[in-house]
């Protein structure tokens, strides 16, 4: 290997490794991501949040982690009314059974 080669991997491994260890700090909104740095509530429901239909009529759900919990639709295509509201929709999960 020649040395500018070898001086590139250096600095992308020097990098990739601070901003492993540095974490996310670009102070942009979580609200609808995590980095995976904690657990995840897991999804309490067999049903979409978003349609009320049950998981896995669609094919595989869709899967992601929302303000520390995660959440399971049906589809993709759900994805866009939780983001509308998804304060309406996380309402589901604390509701009275």
């Amino acid at each position: 290997m020649n040395k500018p080669t070898s001086l590139l991997i250096a600095a992308v491994l020097t990098i990739g490794g601070a901003l492993a260890f540095v974490g996310c700090k670009s102070g942009h909104d979580h609200s609808s991501h995590s980095h995976g740095t904690a657990a995840a509530k897991p999804y309490p429901l067999k049903t979409c949040i978003v349609t009320d239909e049950k998981l896995g009529d669609h094919g595989q759900p869709s899967v992601f982690v929302y303000q520390g919990q995660e959440i399971k639709l049906c589809c993709d295509d759900c994805r866009k009314d939780f983001d509308k509201e998804p304060a309406k929709y996380l309402s589901k999960l604390t509701a009275p059974k």
